[in-house]
Formats: C-alpha cells, sequence, structure tokens
C-alpha cells in the first residue's frame, strides 16, 4: 500500500469542478501533498453544494465534469507524483425524484426491483414528508393535482412541480370518461405486472406520441384534478403517503440520515446493494484511479465490521481505507477492523489539552461544570429522543413488543422510556454488538449504561433488563430475527442522538469556552495539558498511525485558526469576563429590542462574543464593506447556532420574532457607526489574536509532525477563520508559497509563514524525513525551568534517524509588539532535557537553517530565536 504523506481536502462544488481542482495542481505539488482528498464526485441533486445527496452511484456527476473530467484530473495528478482519496457515502441516498431508485420505488412501491435497497419497513405505506400542511389542506389550496410526467413517462401527482409517481395499479381508478388518451393509457397499466418498468414507460410514451395528444392528456387531467374527493381515494390508494413534515417524527417508514427525511437509510449490509452501489467505486480503485476511500458515517450502517471486511476484500490491500467515526473518551477503533484510521477528529481533541490552559484550580477543569454538562447532555439527548427521532423509538418499541410477546399500553411507554434512557447514557456513539453478542468492552458498556438508565427510571427496570439481556445475548440463544433487528436498530440510532444532541444541540448552548465545543470533543472535556497530549500521541503512534490528523474540515464547527485563538481564553478568562461586562452595557440599549423580555440569555451573549472574535480578521478593519461581510456572515452562523441549539427557536418551529431581534442585535453591534464597541472589541481582541498565531502555528507544526498523516483543509494552509457550514465552504485563492520562512515575522506575514511551514515540513516528510516521521516512534521529551508550562516538545525517531519538535504555549501577553514571536524572556533558564538512549549530535533547524550543537540541556531561548517554532533534523 502506498500510505499518503499528506492529504488536501477538496470540496467540490460551489464553483470547485475538476477542470478548476486541475488549474490548483501545482499550488498542490508547491504545497509537498502526496494526494487530494476529494468530497463525494458521484452525482447528487441539481444544486447539491456537498454532494452527499447522491441520486446515482454509477456516475461521476456531469455538473463537475463528468467521467471523462474526472479521468483528465486523476492522470494530471498522476503526472504530478500525486494520488486520490475519494470521499464515499454507503450509508444514505437522496429521497429525491431524481434518484431514479427511489423514484422507481415510489411508482412500484414494494414490488420495485429497488425496494429492498432502502431501509423502509414496508408494514405500511412508504411516507413522503414532504408536504408543507396536511395533504388534505393542500388539496383544498389546490396545491396538489393530477398530471402526467412527461420526462418519467407515467401519471403523477403534482405538489408544486415535484412529480410523484402513481402506482400503475392505481390507475383503472381514474375516472376516464371516454378520453381515448387515457383509456390506453390505463390498458397498458393494467398489463404492467408482466413487463418491465421500462417497456411499460415506452409504451405509455408511445400513446401520448404527439404534442397534441400531450396538450389532450394535459388538459383532462387539470380536470380532474379539480375533484378533490377523487384526488383523496387516489392518493389512499397508492403505496406511499404524502404527509406534512412535521408529522415524520412519528410516522415515519424508512430510516434517514441522522433527522434528515431528504437521506433514506440504504441497506449496504445487502450482497446484492454493496454490489449496485459500489460498482463504479470498485472500478475506480480497480483502474487506479482512485487509491484511497474515505467511508463517510460509518456508524450508521448495520454491521459496520462486516461492511468495511467486505470493502476490503474488494479493493485489496493496496486501497487506504479510513473511516469517518467520532471516537469517545479513552475510546479507540474496534479491533480487526481492516482500516488503516479514521478522518482525525480526535487528533483536534488533543490540540485543545495541548494548547489550553490546565492548571489545576482552572474553570474548565471544575467538577461543577462537568457535571451541569452531564445534566445537559442528558437533558439534549433526551429532547431529541422524544422529538427528532421519536418515530425510530416508536419502531424499535414495537420490536421489542414482538419479541417479547407484551405489547400493552403500558409496557410500551414503559419500554420507550427504557430505550430512551439507555442511549441518553451512553457514553460513546454506538456499542458493536453483533450475532455472537457482546464482548467485552461493550458489555461493560451495557452494563453501566444499565445502571444508570435503572436508576433515572426505576419504573422502567424491567424493561432495561429485558433489553440489556437480549443485547448481550447471541442471537442463537434469543431465537428469531427481531431481536437482531431490534439491536442493530438501537445501535444505528444511538450514534445519530450522540450527534444531534452534543454536536448539534449542547455545542450551540454552552457558550463559555467554544474551542472545546468541537466535532469529536467529548462534551465533558477538561483541560490535561502536556502530558496527556503526549499520553494520546503515544497510544495513536502505536494504534493508528496512518489515520488522518484534521484541524479544519468540511464538518468542524469553526476554522483551525479561529479555533487557536479561542483556546486563549483559557488562559485569560478574567480578561475576556471583564470585557464582555463591559459589552454588554455599551449594547444594553440594543438588547431591549429582544421580544418575551427585555435580556439577551448570558449564554448566547456569550456565545455570540466568542464567536465574533474567531472570525475576527487579523488585521484591523478599515473599509465598512469588509465590515458588511463580517456582519452578513456572523448574522447567517447566528441563526443556524439558534435554531441548532433548540431554546428559542429550532429548524422546525423557527421564533421569527426572536431571529430578527438577534439579527437586529448584530446589525447595531457591528455597524461601522458604533465606534465605542468596534474599537473596544478590536483592542481587547488584539492580544488574543496574537497569542492565538502562535497558537495556530504551534498546531500546524504538530500536525506535521505528530503521529497520523497531515491533513490541510481547503485554503486552510492561509488563515482559516471561518464559521461553521456553509461558511467554511467558500471559495479561495490559492498563494505561492515562500521559499523559506522569513526570520523575525510580523503579525502581517502570519499567512505567508504558516504556509511556508507547511510546505518546508511536508517536503520534509516526503523527502529524507519520510522514515523518521511517518513510521517512527513518539517520544515526549521534558522541558525544565521557569518557562516550563509554555512549551511543548517531542522527539519522532527510526532506528538513527530522528526529528525534534519544538512548540510554544499558553503565550499570552507575552509578545513582542506587532511581532510574530514571543517575548524571550519567558525563556530565560528554560530548557530541554535530551531524553536518555537518544544519541547527542549537531541538529539543523529546519525552520531557519541554524544549527544547533548537541548538548544535554537545550536552551528554549536559542531554539525560539529566529522563528516562534522549531523542527529540529540531523544536521
Amino acid at each position: 500500500m502506498h500510505l499518503p504523506d499528506a492529504t488536501y481536502r477538496l470540496q467540490f462544488r460551489n464553483g470547485m469542478d475538476f477542470a478548476k481542482a486541475v488549474e490548483l495542481i501545482p499550488h498542490f505539488v508547491g504545497l509537498g501533498v502526496s494526494h487530494l482528498y476529494a468530497s463525494p464526485l458521484f452525482t447528487a441533486v441539481r444544486g447539491s453544494t456537498h454532494g452527499y445527496d447522491i441520486v446515482c452511484y454509477d456516475e461521476i456527476d456531469p455538473s463537475l465534469g463528468g467521467y471523462d473530467g474526472f479521468v483528465r484530473l486523476v492522470h494530471t495528478l498522476k503526472v504530478e507524483g500525486l494520488g486520490l482519496v475519494l470521499d464515499i457515502v454507503p450509508n444514505h441516498m437522496a429521497a429525491h425524484l431524481e434518484n431514479d431508485w427511489w423514484h422507481s420505488v415510489i411508482e412500484w412501491g414494494r414490488v420495485s426491483e429497488f425496494a429492498d435497497h432502502f431501509d423502509i419497513d414496508w408494514g405500511a405505506p412508504l411516507t413522503l414528508p414532504f408536504l408543507g400542511r396536511s395533504f388534505e389542506d393542500e388539496v383544498a389550496a389546490g396545491n396538489l393535482r393530477l398530471a402526467y410526467d412527461h420526462e418519467r413517462r407515467c401519471l403523477a401527482l403534482d405538489y408544486y412541480g415535484a412529480l410523484y409517481p402513481l402506482n400503475p395499479a392505481t390507475y383503472a381508478a381514474i375516472p376516464r370518461s371516454g378520453n381515448a388518451v387515457l383509456e390506453r393509457i390505463a390498458a397498458i397499466a393494467g398489463t404492467a405486472e408482466r413487463k418491465t418498468a421500462a417497456q411499460f414507460h415506452a409504451e405509455i410514451a408511445a400513446v401520448v406520441a404527439t404534442p397534441s395528444l400531450a396538450a389532450e392528456l394535459d388538459q383532462y387531467l387539470a380536470r380532474l384534478s379539480a375533484d378533490k374527493q377523487q384526488l383523496g381515494r387516489l392518493h389512499r390508494m397508492q403505496s406511499w403517503q404524502l404527509m406534512n413534515w412535521r408529522e415524520a417524527r412519528d410516522k415515519l417508514s424508512y430510516r434517514r440520515f441522522f433527522e434528515i427525511a431528504g437521506l433514506v437509510g440504504m441497506r449496504v449490509e445487502d450482497d446484492a446493494v454493496f454490489a449496485d452501489t459500489h460498482r463504479l467505486t470498485l472500478a475506480l480503485v480497480r483502474e487506479g484511479l482512485v487509491d484511497g476511500l474515505r467511508i463517510d458515517h460509518i456508524d450508521g450502517l448495520a454491521d459496520p465490521k462486516g461492511y468495511l471486511d467486505r470493502l476490503r476484500e474488494e479493493t485489496g490491500d493496496g486501497t487506504y481505507i479510513i473511516v469517518e467515526k467520532i471516537l469517545g473518551e479513552n475510546e479507540t477503533l474496534p479491533a480487526g477492523w481492516p482500516v488503516e484510521g479514521t478522518t482525525g477528529y480526535e487528533f483536534i481533541s488533543a490540540l485543545a489539552d495541548l494548547l489550553s490552559d490546565d492548571t489545576p484550580s482552572s474553570w474548565l477543569s471544575s467538577e461543577q461544570r462537568r457535571s451541569a454538562a452531564e445534566a445537559a447532555v442528558t437533558g439534549c439527548k433526551l429532547q431529541v429522543l422524544g422529538r427528532n427521532f421519536n418515530t425510530e423509538v416508536r419502531r424499535l418499541t414495537g420490536l421489542v413488543a414482538r419479541f417479547t410477546g407484551n405489547g400493552a399500553p403500558d409496557r410500551d411507554e414503559q419500554t420507550g422510556e427504557a430505550i430512551r434512557r439507555l442511549i441518553a447514557a451512553l457514553p460513546v456513539y454506538r456499542t458493536y454488538v453483533g450475532d455472537q453478542g457482546a464482548g467485552a468492552g461493550d458489555g461493560r458498556i451495557l452494563d453501566e449504561i444499565a445502571a444508570k438508565a435503572a436508576a433515572r427510571a426505576p419504573a422502567a427496570g424491567d424493561e432495561t433488563a429485558t433489553i440489556i439481556s437480549a443485547f448481550k445475548a447471541p442471537i442463537d440463544s434469543l431465537g428469531g430475527k427481531l431481536p437482531a433487528e431490534f439491536r442493530t436498530r438501537f445501535q444505528q440510532l444511538s450514534g445519530a442522538v450522540m450527534a444531534k444532541a452534543v454536536e448539534d444541540t449542547f455545542f450551540y448552548r454552552r457558550g463559555d469556552y467554544l474551542a472545546a465545543n468541537e466535532v469529536g470533543a467529548s462534551p465533558f472535556w477538561s483541560p490535561g495539558g502536556v502530558g496527556r497530549f503526549h499520553a494520546m500521541m503515544q497510544d495513536r503512534a502505536s494504534q493508528m498511525p496512518y489515520g488522518l490528523s484534521a484541524t479544519s474540515t468540511h464538518d468542524t464547527k469553526r476554522g483551525e485558526d479561529a479555533r487557536a485563538r479561542l483556546y486563549v481564553i483559557s488562559e485569560a478568562s478574567d480578561v475576556w469576563t471583564a470585557a464582555m461586562e463591559r459589552w454588554h452595557g455599551m449594547n444594553a440599549a440594543s438588547i431591549f429590542q429582544l421580544p418575551d423580555g427585555d435580556e439577551l440569555e448570558d449564554s448566547v451573549e456569550q456565545f455570540l462574543y466568542q464567536s465574533l472574535l474567531g472570525a475576527w480578521p487579523i488585521e484591523p478593519l478599515v473599509d465598512e464593506g469588509d465590515l458588511i461581510s463580517l456582519r452578513e456572515r456572523m448574522i447567517a452562523f447566528t441563526v443556524k447556532a439558534l435554531r441548532e441549539a433548540k431554546l428559542r427557536t429550532s429548524w422546525e418551529d423557527p421564533n421569527e420574532r426572536y431571529e430578527a431581534a438577534i439579527k437586529a442585535f448584530l446589525g447595531d453591534l457591528l455597524d461601522w457607526g458604533n465606534r465605542s464597541f468596534l474599537g473596544d472589541f478590536a483592542n481587547t481582541a488584539g492580544p488574543f489574536i496574537q497569542a492565538g498565531l502562535i497558537n495556530s502555528l504551534t498546531q500546524t507544526l504538530v500536525k506535521l509532525t505528530a503521529p497520523g498523516i497531515p491533513d490541510i483543509y481547503q485554503g486552510s494552509e492561509r488563515a482559516d477563520l471561518s464559521l461553521v457550514d456553509p461558511d467554511n465552504r467558500r471559495g479561495f485563492s490559492p498563494h505561492a508559497s515562500l521559499p523559506q520562512l522569513l526570520r523575525s515575522p510580523m503579525i502581517a506575514d502570519f499567512e505567508n509563514c504558516k504556509q511556508a511551514l507547511i510546505s518546508i515540513g511536508l517536503t520534509y516528510r516526503r523527502g529524507r524525513g519520510r522514515d523518521c516521521l511517518a513510521e517512527a516512534t513518539y517520544l515526549p521529551v521534558p522541558i525544565e525551568g521557569p518557562g516550563a508550562r509554555h512549551a511543548a516538545a517531542f522527539i519522532r525517531r527510526n532506528k538513527d534517524k530522528l526529528a525534534l519538535t519544538v512548540v510554544p504555549r499558553l503565550v499570552f501577553g507575552r509578545l513582542e509588539g506587532n511581532r510574530l514571536s514571543v517575548d524571550p524572556e519567558l525563556w530565560q533558564n528554560t530548557f530541554l532535557v535530551w531524553p536518555e538512549g537518544c544519541e547527542l549530535k549537531p541538529m539543523r533547524n529546519l525552520l531557519t537553517g541554524g544549527v544547533v550543537e548537541p548538548r544535554a540541556l537545550l536552551d528554549v531561548a536559542g531554539i525560539f530565536r529566529d522563528f516562534p517554532a522549531a523542527l529540529l533534523v540531523d544536521a
């Protein structure tokens, strides 16, 4: 297997296609990456901004340049020695009429050849939750009508241009009143079961072959649409049911991706479905066009290990495979998964330990804060289980009733409560219990959550015990498929609940330290400092040396450089708190615009000021246009954040008055005429920004040299101050890398320094430092002296080669004017202690070119003399 040395994540769509990617290849080469890491490229819903809403697995999206454009891109990459890692989406497709498979299932129901491709409960009509109001209200308003779908060549119900095909078996129920065209169509439909779908549609098209006949049919169907009762009767005959999207949480008949009704789960555990969804992917791998695969949302699959075993068998040992998997505290990838690692969210969590103040008395380490988080997260989980995922809980409850033989209403209620409490108590995204029952690790987790659930819902104790017993036992001892299905669906649901409750609810409610509110972070995190960081990197070197090391992704809540400066709040919380109190007073008049009370919630105000700090430009604002752009970004982000928080507004029930008031508040806050606030904010933010830039250089160098494969998200080789998507998918412009780092750089030089640092580090990593960094042990290096807690160091060693990384941390208030450097006095009498067993020999600072003479104690001030980070390699 040719492992990547470094990847560059590129988000296709939003103006990025294959032709434009080809133009970027010289930039990738200059940076030193080895692989382009592409977002999903298969055909998605028209206008898709991300590509995860796939409508055809067998086609490279024509809007990106199609197969030919893709091949040109890959060939151009290979000419330059670069490979390709492709993001694939086995868990779900778009539940959209553009999806031929989905259209077939709507039209033909259970007899569709694709009926078992999707994870649908066929015990009830297929629910289509895409109406703005109830079916009856939409019919009464004239928004639903009979129509002929000229493209698909079938009869349909038309809802604002969305044409939902009628089952051919119901054509005969449509009054024909002697209409010759419709009579012939009904006759064809009467024998539809004996035809293929293609033949059926071709025969229909032949009937409506001329414009005049098509117009006659359209006019007749328009007249029939005036009969509202007939529309209702015809609708009830279908194998599907159109409904108001709000009803979906109680009646949805298919598994979704999280809570998104427009994305339907796939049954890739079925061999035929796997084959159909991976045909083109495997062909691209076998043709040598794709070198690696990134598996989206592995926890959503029924059998993750079984899927990965099949994928590895089909792709061979030479394909690099990583999974999007969020690891909980002290969790490792399940043993036996045939993958190289994860997409790297856990690496971001490790950086939070490195760059946050870990003083024992820190407010971040208080037991009160952790207890509050535990209570809040439980509340968030129960909230989303009771609303967003109510239909999934009801389905699980029904399965328990069927395999226990007890479906009394009171028992169902207690079973539902037991399910909710068990999932709310889970400390990880999911367990991986298979047909053989629970292993030791999963068994311990199940025992822990059973105890918590029983304590919090004692009335459901019997039901909790029944569920846990069914979980832990081998399937053979339980008898039948129902317990196995329950177990599978429970595990698929728990990960979605964790993601929505923590990442997309709690992290938008807690505003005291946004740097820790990141995808993959534990909500109960407290800083572990350099010691925990070293321990995590040692584990990473031994367990997952080839996983990606990410700092920004398309899913992160904020860009890496925004997060880097937010870490600074941990070491200057008194300064930040005093500033917020000032700003609260300055902006009090605007706060009074809020409806339903005259106070902006403290947590929301706290959240807004920290978010603004993260997005604030490095250089002073001198143009009103830049402020307007910032204001627009902040308003869009804030509305999304408040809806995700689900307190006073939400996606399901937007509180427009509240949102309008928040927008007005931000409008006043970021008005060019609000000079007192803008000036005070800029002055206060300055030291945080400056220390944050040092943190940025630290995390960049650590990513390049720590265990794992560095991943560069598009545009983040420069300053990445983005907010959550779609803000982080904005376009970017490449810049040429400097041939060498500037000595004693200024703040204005940050972007050039960061990009040059990446280029220098990756060039070394791909060249003579390959063995030293890619397949090396990790050795923490002690630091002694007054400034010891303000630096960290580690060695990567392989045989007789080594590389020493030295980086600063916790430098708020310790910088030199407008220079991008730390006050040398901080390092006075502070030394690196050369580890025993490592040969003393001259080292060259790869970043500055300076030579460091071998000593048992290395002077930190000397190491940082010309640049605020160091990579020392064999001279």
